[in-house]
């Protein structure tokens, strides 16, 4: 009897895909996540997308509340988007003067509790989804009084820090924190020792303040008894997610396990775009850009014709000027090589392979994604953490800084000629690219584990640092101190006594 040609085929088509379908992971329960970035900025709106996109990939339900507006092509999916179009005042030019920055920052705190008084934000608390929340997923800057938004709805939350662990976020989650050898993301000196633990208490003396800004607003808008008080609302929240890649960014710091590094998860997810074809024959590109938070409307024309002068001594590069500011297309009329606009896509000019030079005003994003695509920088710092950012880059070797106080053309020419004259940069960083990219997980792999691990383990208590519900001096060991060093103290009075009388 004949056997049929295709009989053993089939049978090893057959067991091909039951094994397939065995090996294949279960499918995965959606969730309803309730989002909740508001009063943040377009570039850290951003890695909170990122953290959005991948959850909406492994098919869960998102409802996103924000006060920036979302284009169509930012979020697709699964997606309910409630727009409530609030910011704070314009930020003043970043001061020198320690007592105006302060005070600025307790202005802004204050003001935060402005948006929970719109009939916007009213109508949101007021309307019960169809479907619960299983999880809040809240954009972290400043903003612990939204976690009352957690009790409202009556689900556990999540937060998502745009940066390394602050000393706000490390209280929040009960981390360790290592003044001493651990430099703080907003330490524009980046100290260590000594000075470093000095510097730590003066911010913890500043977070107390800030705390109780905080407070009033929550005890405001979410009173007892009908909801936890503030400082328990503060110990629930069970996962932060941080835009950090500690052991290639550095600094390295004790970390729990609720602590979750996901830096470079805007980085990953741009991968699959095609890097742009952006400039003619085989010219390099030098890219210039201080950031979404900066305007040159408001710049002076001195400062405007000090960058134009220094670019215009490297016409063998193509400039690549972020600018907002008037007579644009006359600086490109006057210099061709300079490429004038008021947004260029840097993230894939960057991947583009020709960049050799970035300018950058040292933000979190933008060291990042030079640090993803191996490109050196020369850094501007203007506010914030970006000073801190740029002095660990230049430390690392992976470009130059200039301070943009009393800036020159010729200062800012010599130091784009030496950065582009100096392969040491660029050899520096492109080895410190390959550390960052080297992972045995993508962070976007990460968020949808610990997300889904949460809402799968009801709130994941396991995960519930008990740290938290020590006082300062519980955690520090003061009232220990206090009785060792006083019993010695006394001893040694005592004993000098004893020798006096003797």
């Amino acid at each position: 009897m004949k056997r049929s040609p295709i009989s053993w085929s089939l049978l090893w088509m057959g067991y091909t895909g039951i094994y397939l379908l065995a090996d294949s992971p279960a499918p995965v329960e959606s969730h309803h996540i309730l989002g909740l970035f508001v009063n943040v900025h377009r570039s850290q709106l951003m890695v909170h997308l990122a953290v959005c996109r991948a959850l909406l990939q492994r098919g869960h339900h998102l409802t996103l509340v924000t006060t920036l507006p979302l284009e169509e092509q930012e979020i697709r999916g699964n997606v309910s988007h409630i727009y409530i179009p609030w910011q704070q005042p314009k930020e003043e030019v970043s001061s020198s003067d320690l007592i105006l920055r302060l005070e600025r920052m307790f202005r802004r705190l204050e003001h935060s509790g402005d948006l929970l008084d719109l009939p916007e934000w009213k109508m949101f608390l007021r309307n019960q989804p169809n479907t619960p929340y299983d999880l809040l997923l809240l954009g972290y800057h400043f903003n612990d009084h939204l976690l009352g938004v957690a009790a409202h709805f009556n689900c556990p939350v999540a937060i998502v820090s745009t940066q390394q662990p602050t000393g706000f976020v490390n209280s929040l989650m009960g981390n360790p924190e290592e003044r001493w050898y651990v430099p703080q993301p907003y330490d524009g000196k980046q100290r260590s020792g000594i000075s470093a633990w000095v510097f730590g208490m003066w911010e913890k003396f500043m977070e107390i303040l800030a705390r109780r800004v905080l407070a009033r607003i929550y005890r405001l808008h979410f009173p007892e008894p009908r909801y936890p008080s503030f400082e328990t609302m503060r110990r629930s929240v069970i996962l932060a997610l941080c835009n950090h890649h500690m052991i290639s960014e550095g600094p390295i710091a004790p970390l729990i396990p609720s602590m979750v590094d996901i830096g470079g998860i805007v980085l990953e997810q741009q991968l699959d775009k095609n890097p742009l074809e952006i400039s003619a024959g085989n010219r390099s590109l030098i890219i210039f850009s201080l950031g979404t938070r900066f305007t040159w409307r408001k710049s002076t024309e001195e400062l405007v014709r000090t960058f134009t002068k220094s670019f215009a001594q490297f016409p063998d590069y193509d400039v690549y000027w972020t600018y907002d500011g008037p007579n644009g297309s006359a600086i490109s009329l006057d210099y061709p090589h300079l490429k004038v606009a008021k947004w260029w896509p840097q993230s894939q000019m960057l991947q583009s392979g020709k960049v050799r030079l970035f300018i950058t005003h040292g933000g979190k994003g933008s060291v990042s994604e030079a640090l993803f695509y191996g490109v050196p920088m020369l850094g501007l710092p203007l506010i914030g953490d970006q000073r801190a950012n740029l002095q660990r880059m230049q430390s690392k070797n992976w470009g130059l800084t200039l301070s943009t106080n009393n800036l020159t053309h010729w200062t800012l020419a010599k130091a784009i000629t030496r950065m582009l004259s100096d392969s040491s940069y660029g050899e520096t960083i492109m080895k410190a690219s390959q550390l960052y990219r080297d992972r045995p997980v993508s962070s976007s792999d990460l968020v949808t584990y610990w997300i889904e691990y949460i809402v799968r383990h009801k709130g994941a208590k396991n995960l519930y640092n008990t740290a938290r519900q020590l006082n300062i001096i519980e955690y520090h060991s003061i009232d220990v101190y206090f009785i060792v060093y006083g019993l010695l103290i006394l001893t040694i009075a005592i004993l000098r006594k004893v020798n006096r009388l003797l």
